[in-house]
């Protein structure tokens, strides 16, 4: 049962090509500070002494990024784009760090994905539970309580990773209403909802991908993410965002 439903998602957390998010190799978190620019310390002064000041948000934002901090950008850049709701960089900006956070559950994901098959080998050799020989052996109460706490380990970590990457689309829809030609926008709204479970998003925005970028260099893969994506049971369903 467990690695029934690990192999089962086995798509959302192996499936999908590799872009996953324009610009999320420059800001995967943990990189290395930089020195550049304003102290987080002086950027939050400023931004407690007027919380709607754009430019102050915009400033602790890149700060805290340069701080190697970028979960913790999230929530100013977040706040500012509210202030400012038609920055389309700064909208393109918020969603690559969701991206990178959603990189980074998805690589725990993918761990935790071979813990819960690595947790209970017997029950590739075993015979099944259905056959009388099956029925003679009876629960492992060991295996299964292991096999137990990884599958629910993995659960955590996939509902984290797709809600990060619901986050993301959630931002991405943003950009392509403020600018519906933007052709990567569109590629990384339909990477996002793909690892959040929205493929009919995810299709919608694949097609119009290629509408706008044809001969771009990934439309081969793009095309054949739609395929399958054509070929789910679940491609004329949303998440509803």
């Amino acid at each position: 049962m467990f690695l029934a439903l690990a192999f089962a998602v086995g798509f959302v957390v192996f499936g999908v090509g590799t872009s996953g998010g324009g610009g999320i190799g420059d800001i995967i978190q943990g990189g290395s500070p930089s020195s550049n620019g304003p102290s987080v310390e002086a950027a939050q002064k400023k931004v407690d002494a007027n919380p709607r000041d754009a430019a102050a948000l915009r400033e602790l934002s890149t700060a805290l990024q340069n701080d190697g901090r970028s979960d913790d950008a999230v929530p100013i850049l977040e706040r500012y784009s509210r202030v400012r709701p038609k920055d389309g960089d700064a909208l393109n900006e918020l969603a690559t760090l969701y991206q990178a956070r959603a990189a980074r559950l998805r690589g725990q994901a993918q761990l935790a994905q071979l813990r819960v098959q690595l947790a209970n080998p017997e029950a590739e050799l075993l015979p099944a539970d259905t056959t009388p020989l099956g029925q003679a052996i009876g629960d492992l109460p060991i295996s299964d309580a292991v096999a137990g706490a990884a599958q629910a380990e993995f659960n955590e970590k996939l509902s984290s990773m797709q809600g990060a990457y619901r986050q993301a689309q959630q931002v991405y829809e943003r950009v392509v209403v403020l600018d519906p030609e933007d052709a990567a926008a569109q590629r990384e709204l339909g990477y996002a909802a793909v690892y959040a479970g929205d493929n009919a998003t995810a299709i919608s925005a694949f097609e119009q991908f290629l509408k706008l970028a044809p001969d771009d260099a990934e439309a081969p893969l793009i095309k054949q993410q739609l395929k399958q994506l054509e070929a789910s049971p679940t491609a004329s369903t949303s998440s509803g965002g």
